[in-house]
């Protein structure tokens, strides 16, 4: 999905493992064709995994629990971007 890592999307693929990518390039091909669905849906479920759905909200994460999740959703903004808005930086290079 990504075409060129930097090092917090590398990060963020490590996190998420090869088992969520593929579901999210599984959700492209659903519903209604948006490019980068897949990863908005991922970031949703990635949200409500560590907040909406948490029955005990904690105030008090590790900086490397913070950094897990925020890499993952950092992953899905930069599979977003690279789906919707890669021609404009390619051409941005020319």
């Amino acid at each position: 999905m990504i075409r060129e890592h930097d090092q917090w999307s590398k990060l963020g693929a490590e996190h998420l493992g090869e088992h969520n990518i593929a579901w999210a390039l599984k959700m492209e091909s659903f519903g209604v064709g948006v490019p980068g669905e897949g990863p908005m849906i991922l970031m949703k479920s990635i949200m409500n995994d560590y907040w909406a759905d948490v029955p005990t909200k904690t105030l008090d994460w590790p900086a490397q629990k913070v950094d897990v999740v925020m890499s993952k959703l950092y992953w899905c903004w930069v599979a977003w971007l690279d789906a919707t808005h890669y021609e404009i930086s390619e051409g941005e290079e020319e």
